[in-house]
């Protein structure tokens, strides 16, 4: 058995690689080992990135907008989001704006869109079952979820403030940043499919508290 070749030096004995005496076929061996390597080195790489893609996948949130005039059993005027996407969503920020401008609560709303008197007493007039609401911000909405922010209850005789909401549906848009499991931020305004990726969510411009005054 030969023993493998070895270069020396004066202060040490490396071992020097075998040759097969073809100078062209050594240089040739070592640039498909070469090309080899970087091969397999890009095939580790792109597998890494399909697993972490197909864990992104099966993780993903995805919010869409609640407008509706005929929410629930008791038909009522609901607004807010649903999680129709396949993993949990963080709700970061949620903003609400009328004809542009920025809603600050429910009663906001109500008063900018529906001429919600601002005295306890006018309030209960116009609103005799109340104003549903549901805090969001910093919350977690599961897959297919809903989550209605506001809700207006329906009454049989004309009632202006509900029947006003029910007609300022259409002028009412949203604004909201929602992450994943994996911490993959978007922003959204809950009507279109395409989503703004970021790297993380910011506090909202114009913080939205359902339950203020």
């Amino acid at each position: 058995m030969s023993e493998a070749p070895v270069e020396t030096a004066v202060d040490d004995v490396q071992p020097k690689p075998r040759r097969t005496g073809f100078r062209h076929f050594d240089v040739i061996t070592s640039i498909a080992a070469i090309f080899i390597s970087a091969v397999s080195l890009y095939v580790a790489i792109e597998h890494g990135r399909t697993e972490r893609q197909l864990v992104a996948a099966n993780v993903w949130p995805f919010l869409r907008e609640i407008r509706s005039n005929g929410y629930g059993p008791d038909n009522d005027l609901a607004i807010g989001f649903s999680n129709a996407g396949v993993g949990p969503a963080k709700i970061r920020s949620f903003e609400l704006f009328y004809r542009g401008q920025p809603v600050s609560s429910g009663l906001d709303l109500l008063r900018k869109c529906c001429g919600l008197p601002s005295n306890p007493a006018g309030i209960k007039s116009a609103l005799p079952h109340g104003l549903y609401y549901d805090i969001v911000d910093n919350t977690v909405a599961r897959p297919g979820e809903d989550h209605p922010v506001i809700k207006v209850h329906r009454i049989p005789s004309a009632m202006d403030v509900p029947n006003r909401f029910s007609v300022a549906l259409g002028d009412i848009r949203f604004r909201a940043c929602y992450c994943s499991e994996l911490d993959q931020c978007w922003r959204t305004n809950l009507q279109s499919i395409r989503v703004e990726p970021i790297k993380e969510c910011s506090a909202p411009e114009h913080p939205f508290d359902p339950n203020g005054p």
